[in-house]
């Protein structure tokens, strides 16, 4: 049934009158009678008993704009603010430029998002508290008086705009519910300006949005108001913070995932609330204020104990051999996912000694895309190498420049037909051998010895790219390992199963049976061990020429395969985890510490990683950033975002055991990899997932915003971002 939308009017002198200015949010100092307003009378506050050294792992004031503003129990979205973005929604922005909001744009002296069309959507994530007020409040801008629609649901609610200024409320009987709400405004016009949206509240909120003090660079938390962030809390933690009134008081309140909670109070300075018992789960936490009139809340982190980790640094590496392993995925790795069924005793013992980086996502899902991130430390968006005809552009400064830089050798031997220099990826090899061009040997034994002929009796520095393909299809068996995975089978895919087996599986040409899809996945394990089996070699040989100890060795892939876990096989179809989660090893002690890195890498950080290792100055364009420093230590315990693009079309990203897929501007898909590894059940929409599905979605849409403009270097990681950010933005 439509129901017609209720227009109420703020302070009626002038908030919907045609041309005029929205009111200030509240009263400035030199608007006031006798020039700036007295000082408020501030009590001296208390000093918390001293705890020992701690550090930050997560600034609560550096990700500001991640956080949500409340306003008595009320939602309130701040659209002018660089922080709407996490409330929105769009598709590939390669094709269609022009997204449905312009952020950060200006209204006199307002800061407002303006609808570039006649459409725009939020999704809000609500307390069930604020869904049961049923009401959603507008603060709005058009030129003219004319038609008005939101959908909430799959419900219209029609009514009338006002010309200028107004506020519009919206009941909306009983469409809102807990958790995701997705809420579309429909005008008669284009550029439709918006000041703000609140939900659950029975009056607008009549107060000011700040949630942040430049000068003392503090948070502000009105009394009855709050800022919640969806974040994981780190081992051991504390929320810190610190209140120079003595008669403010903010109340913390934590929910994790799982259903257990936290609770306490930060009053004065140093003082904190233990969160321990929601170690490394996803969790909404809240801050709200109470006792005094606005609290200025600074230094507000989640922390853990100890000193910060320092960065020690050995002699860089004489040697490197950077291995892409096409289509290797991490969960067939024993290093990487301890139930992994091939053996790879190598890859065993080499994590004894190096730093793996269990959560690392590629940035696309198919070879071109992914091994061009990889090249440059630049998302697809900026890359742009997406299509068949496709290629890099030159002016991208790439894997191979930088070893040039070091004054190395620089050689490469591909097994993966596109990655070639006429291809544009590098222009820097003093020797590249494509063995598909040139028609050679495709198994990983006759490009290992092709590389190693070429640099194993050079006495100067030398740099090698090994890029083996015997994980991708065509997936050959190996012996003798595949009697050991699959003994005694006889039948159509005895000895391989061929790239066109798999377009034809694909596209449903062809139908496997249980018994023969488990001797492909046989087969493709056969191929993980005899990849492990020459890297056996490979150190054997280094080790005989005493170069072992000077030889960094980096291992990675491009992207996985899917083996019929929900019924596709092959790569470039999906953003599961199967396909974008792949392993990364980095060993070199002298630089790299034995351990494992939980927190998210993307394979654009590997680049800036090894130029950082090589002493080379990172190049400015470059958006990943080097992961020496979380090798060490540095930054760990805090979250980080793992992101991967399929074609632009969609994303997927992940943190901790939560993985979000989006496909383009539609519903996203959340999955709780903790005890759905497969990616089979969609948990959007249920409380179960509330927490997890913001967690990631928060990041994911900041990052998807600015994605052509982001570098690591600069704002951190989306999921923790540096103080840059903010400023950068203007707030």
């Amino acid at each position: 049934m439509m129901r017609r939308l209720c227009v109420c009017l703020l302070l009626a002198t002038a908030a919907c009158s045609k041309g005029k200015k929205s009111p200030s949010p509240e009263p400035q100092p030199e608007a006031v009678a006798g020039g700036k307003l007295p000082a408020p009378e501030v009590k001296a506050p208390e000093k918390a008993p001293a705890r020992g050294p701690e550090h930050a792992v997560y600034s609560l004031l550096d990700n500001r704009l991640s956080a949500h503003l409340g306003r008595g129990g009320a939602m309130v979205v701040p659209a002018g603010s660089a922080g709407f973005a996490k409330y929105l929604r769009f598709g590939n922005t390669m094709k269609r430029p022009t997204l449905p909001w312009a952020l950060k744009q200006r209204s006199g002296e307002l800061s407002v998002a303006r609808m570039t069309g006649k459409t725009g959507s939020v999704y809000l994530p609500l307390t069930a508290a604020q869904a049961a007020t049923q009401t959603v409040w507008i603060r709005a801008n058009a030129a003219r008086e004319q038609a008005f629609t939101m959908q909430v649901g799959d419900q219209k609610l029609n009514g009338t705009l006002a010309a200028g200024w107004s506020t519009v409320s919206v009941p909306t009987g009983a469409l809102l519910k807990e958790g995701e709400n997705g809420v579309t405004l429909f005008a008669g016009d284009a550029g439709i300006e918006v000041e703000w949206i609140a939900v659950g509240a029975a009056a607008p909120p009549d107060g000011s949005l700040r949630f942040y003090d430049a000068t003392a660079k503090a948070l502000l938390l009105p009394d009855g108001g709050s800022m919640t962030w969806y974040v994981m809390i780190p081992d051991k933690g504390l929320v810190t913070g610190n209140l120079s009134d003595g008669a403010c008081q903010v109340s913390v309140q934590a929910t994790a995932d799982d259903g257990t909670s936290a609770e306490g109070a930060l009053r004065g300075l140093g003082s904190a609330v233990d969160l321990a018992a929601l170690g490394g789960k996803a969790a909404r936490l809240e801050l709200s204020a109470k006792g005094c009139a606005q609290a200025q809340l600074a230094d507000a982190a989640l922390v853990v104990p100890g000193e910060e980790a320092k960065v020690t640094r050995g002699e860089p590496p004489a040697h490197i051999v950077f291995i892409i392993m096409d289509s290797l995925r991490a969960d067939r790795v024993r290093a990487f996912h301890p139930k992994a069924r091939p053996e790879a005793p190598t890859f065993d013992k080499l994590a004894e000694t190096s730093t793996l980086f269990r959560t690392t996502f590629v940035q696309g899902n198919e070879s071109r895309v992914s091994h061009s991130s990889i090249w440059t430390a630049l998302y697809p968006i900026n890359h742009g190498n997406l299509g068949e005809k496709d290629k890099l552009d030159p002016k991208w400064v790439t894997i191979d420049e930088v070893a040039k830089a070091a004054r190395m050798h620089v050689a490469g031997v591909s097994g993966n037909g596109y990655i070639r220099p006429s291809k544009g990826y590098g222009t820097a090899w003093d020797q590249f051998s494509n063995h598909i061009e040139e028609e050679l040997g495709l198994k990983g034994q006759d490009l290992f010895d092709k590389g190693l002929g070429w640099v194993g009796a050079k006495k100067e520095p030398w740099f090698l790219y090994l890029g083996t393909i015997d994980t991708h299809v065509s997936w050959r068996a190996k012996k003798p390992w595949i009697e050991q995975y699959d003994p005694g089978y006889k039948g159509r895919f005895e000895d391989t199963f061929s790239g066109e087996d798999a377009a034809k599986a694909a596209t449903g040409k062809i139908t496997l049976t249980e018994r023969e899809k488990d001797h492909v996945r046989a087969i493709y394990d056969s191929n993980v061990s005899y990849q492990d089996d020459l890297l056996r070699q490979l150190i054997e040989k280094l080790t005989a020429a005493g170069v072992w100890d000077k030889t960094m060795l980096i291992i990675t892939a491009d992207h996985g395969d899917e083996q019929w876990e929900d019924g596709k096989v092959g790569h470039g179809a999906s953003s599961r985890n199967q396909l974008v989660h792949v392993p990364l090893l980095i060993h070199y002690p002298p630089l790299f510490p034995a351990g494992s890195v939980h927190e998210g890498a993307e394979v654009i950080d590997i680049t800036p990683t090894l130029a950082d290792a090589l002493g080379v100055a990172a190049d400015p364009q470059w958006q990943g950033t080097s992961l020496l420093p979380i090798a060490h230590g540095v930054g760990r315990g805090g979250q980080r975002l793992a992101m991967s693009s399929m074609y632009e079309g969609s994303h997927s990203g992940r943190i901790g055991s939560w993985k979000v897929r989006i496909p383009g501007s539609g519903k996203p898909e959340v999955y709780n990899l903790a005890a759905d590894e497969a990616e089979l059940q969609d948990l959007y929409g249920q409380a179960s997932s509330a927490i997890g599905a913001r967690l990631i979605l928060d990041p994911l849409w900041i990052l998807r915003q600015w994605n052509r403009e982001w570098k690591k270097s600069q704002w951190g990681n989306a999921a923790n971002v540096s103080g840059r950010f903010a400023a950068d933005l203007g707030e």
